[in-house]
């Protein structure tokens, strides 16, 4: 038997090993060893943007270790209040003692300089804690501290799944959560995957959680993103869009699950719940679409809402291309594709008055964690105005206004011709309104560039009574049962279809993989860029349209190939009167 010494030695030696491994990595490696950056959540206060969560990789040593990503064990913070270039912007690193997640949904409460991070990931399962809410405290000069936040109503709170890939949207003082999928990664002690029906909402002031869902077995939603557009209505309206709908009977199967497209989109109001829809025109992007961002741009007369990137799970492939969608019009205008590939699970925040941040983002099909970023520092910055992409931020650049094809489009005296799907809808899209309360939105990537107004409205916690996805309440009971035939008729034939992605985070249960938590420094220190170097990373022409292609390789296992609504056209209720199903 070997001496107590001589195992001490063993251990300290392998402890060394274990610790040595991970020592030179940083939460923000200089830009020669960034690799990847992926699933973090970014919002904006004041002057910064805050980036939270996610993983990253890069080199160490002029090479990736064995474990090609770990996560960010720290919050990020970017200066927006002067111009910079990819290559030379400080990232802040600031102390982080809650969990490091991956796709955490955000709320942000900008008129107290706060956000709160809810759910998510525990990457590779480590340090897994019970189910908390935590809030991050900006100090105005790019820092902050975190906190715990104790709800308002504990019981309420005690029934709430915290989960990954909802839709998020922040209006006024309340949050808003949509669907999402829970797993053994998102909560202590979980025995079983759980898609999430319904939908949750926070009050920021009063800390008190609202939890509604519904009976139905189809009105859920997986990946998708949610906006609030102030423009609109008398409490401003928020808008649903892609994402998958499976249902929460039986094994998800995310080739036969409806999928949600863009060319009939649904929006409700945040106050009463109710809910409406309208087909869109134009250049319709395409679906299914998973891991994609979207950023509101608030204009007179109207509102606009970019979109980029994403990937089809059936096709095993990601996107690279961008569109704006116009409001009122619903009209979509295809834009610049990105230069820097195709990506997914980037975050995407509004900098500036008219400009799109893009952090991160990865292939999950070709080789996601060790292809280098062509953009530096995973940064990309794309003109809502001039429509370009540019490596580079401009705080100088002048105020938003509809770009050339979208001011041709109104010009021509189209919206005349929008076929509105009610009345009800026409009158809400009829009068723009300046004064509605300012949020954010797009699956807590961001949100809009409205700066509020200052009679802040309140967005009560009522019961939700509304729906979230979908138009034709007819049509919907239709299109769910021939689904649910067709699906019946299919598992017979060939049985239950679903792809375990990595890491095991949909095994069900506590993850098998405890993997040892590297920790980082923080991060050498930059040049400031200079406010005029402004370099131009691709021109505008005419876009064409580019189809994703079925790219080899494997997923990473972020947008788990289970969870995952189709294009039915219709309306389908939320009902407040039923918990979230532990």
């Amino acid at each position: 038997m070997a001496s107590l010494p001589f195992v001490l030695c063993k251990c300290l030696a392998l402890l060394a090993i274990v610790r040595g491994a991970g020592a030179a990595l940083f939460d923000v490696p200089t830009p020669q060893n960034y690799v990847r950056r992926s699933t973090a959540k970014a919002t904006v206060l004041g002057n910064y943007v805050y980036i939270d969560g996610g993983e990253i990789s890069q080199l160490d040593g002029g090479k990736i270790g064995s474990r090609t990503s770990n996560p960010v064990n720290s919050t990020l913070s970017i200066d927006i209040s002067k111009s910079w270039t990819a290559e030379s912007v400080v990232i802040r690193s600031i102390l982080k003692p809650g969990p490091n997640k991956s796709n955490v949904h955000l709320f942000t409460d900008k008129e107290a300089g706060a956000f709160y991070s809810w759910g998510g990931k525990w990457i590779f399962g480590i340090n897994m804690t019970e189910t908390a809410l935590w809030k991050f405290t900006a100090d105005g000069n790019g820092g902050g501290t975190w906190s715990l936040e104790p709800p308002g109503n504990p019981s309420t709170f005690a029934e709430l799944i915290p989960g990954e890939f909802a839709a998020v949207a922040t209006a006024g003082d309340t949050g808003y959560l949509v669907g999402g999928a829970a797993s053994g990664w998102t909560q202590l002690f979980r025995a079983r995957n759980q898609v999430i029906p319904g939908m949750a909402t926070f009050n920021m002031k009063t800390k008190l959680w609202q939890n509604g869902t519904t009976p139905s077995p189809f009105n859920t939603l997986i990946g998708g993103t949610a906006e609030f557009v102030p423009t609109f209505g008398p409490n401003g309206l928020i808008v649903v869009f892609g994402g998958w709908s499976p249902s929460v009977v039986g094994e998800a199967d995310v080739m036969a699950s409806p999928q949600w497209g863009f060319d009939n989109l649904t929006f409700f109001d945040p106050e009463t719940k109710k809910n409406y829809w309208q087909k869109a025109t134009g250049d319709i992007p395409p679906h299914p679409r998973t891991g994609f961002c979207t950023v509101g741009f608030q204009r007179e007369g109207g509102y606009d809402i970019f979109l980029y990137g994403g990937m089809n799970q059936q096709e095993r492939s990601a996107y690279n291309d961008a569109y704006i969608l116009s409001l009122p019009g619903f009209v979509w205008t295809k834009v610049a594709e990105s230069p820097g590939g195709r990506r997914a699970e980037q975050t995407c925040v509004p900098v500036g008055k008219r400009q799109v941040l893009s952090i991160g983002g990865l292939n999950p099909y070709l080789n996601a964690w060790t292809t280098q970023d062509p953009f530096a520092q995973g940064l990309a910055v794309f003109d809502m105005v001039d429509l370009k992409w540019t490596d580079s931020y401009n705080a100088g650049a002048a105020a938003y206004e509809a770009p050339p094809p979208v001011k041709e489009w109104y010009s021509k005296g189209l919206l005349g011709s929008v076929t509105w799907s009610s009345d009800d809808v026409q009158r809400l899209f009829s009068t723009a309104t300046d004064d509605t309360p300012g949020g954010n939105g797009n699956n807590g990537n961001g949100g809009s560039n409205d700066p509020g107004s200052t009679e802040e409205k309140s967005t009560p916690v009522a019961a939700i009574a509304g729906g979230v996805v979908g138009g034709v309440v007819a049509l919907a009971a239709i299109g769910a049962l021939v689904w649910f035939l067709r699906r019946k008729k299919r598992s017979q034939d060939i049985g239950p279809m679903s792809t375990a992605p990595a890491h095991n985070e949909l095994s069900g249960g506590r993850p098998s993989e405890m993997s040892p938590h590297t920790k980082y420094t923080p991060a050498p220190p930059y040049h400031e860029a200079d406010s005029h170097d402004h370099h131009e990373l691709y021109s505008q022409g005419a876009a064409s349209p580019l189809p994703p292609k079925t790219l080899p390789g494997h997923s990473v296992g972020q947008y788990a190939e289970l969870y995952t609504p189709a294009q039915t056209g219709h309306a389908v209720e939320l009902d407040a009167s039923m918990p979230q199903r532990r």
